[in-house]
């Protein structure tokens, strides 16, 4: 401990508060209460309410069951975000010149990107592929021998 911090201590052990002083302090700090609230009733009727909305919500069966539509038949889910894959794939299909070749990379099947890659790579004058597939012909067409 260095010396100004032994000082400080020093000086703070001497200083000393009156007794009387304390005990107007102690009386004064005894007049405070804390506030009433007069919403008690609202407050405890507000958390009911959340408590009971929460177990509706999480004991209700229609969550483990799938909700049910209009007409009282339960919808499938899987079969409808099946219909979107298929609409969004068929709307790419059209806006991506690039996709088949992309859904064959996907799929594992190289071949087709690696031939483009080269032909590529002999004349300048093809369009030339995306960079996504670019890098994925870089890393998996030097295995593959050349047709």
């Amino acid at each position: 401990m260095s010396a100004w911090e032994n000082h400080y201590r020093d000086a703070v052990a001497e200083v000393i508060s009156p007794d009387c002083l304390d005990e107007k302090i102690l009386q004064h700090a005894r007049r405070y209460k804390p506030l009433k609230k007069d919403n008690r009733w609202l407050s405890r009727t507000a958390s009911g309410c959340a408590a009971l909305a929460v177990v509706v919500l999480l004991a209700h069966p229609a969550q483990y069951l799938g909700a049910l539509t209009p007409n009282g038949h339960a919808v499938d889910q899987s079969d409808h975000m099946a219909k979107w894959r298929r609409s969004s794939d068929h709307l790419l299909e059209k806006t991506d010149s690039w996709y088949a070749l992309r859904s064959e990379v996907k799929a594992g099947n190289y071949v087709n990107l690696c031939n483009q890659w080269r032909r590529q790579q002999r004349s300048s004058a093809l369009e030339k592929l995306p960079r996504d597939l670019e890098a994925a012909a870089r890393s998996h067409c030097r295995l593959l021998p050349a047709p």
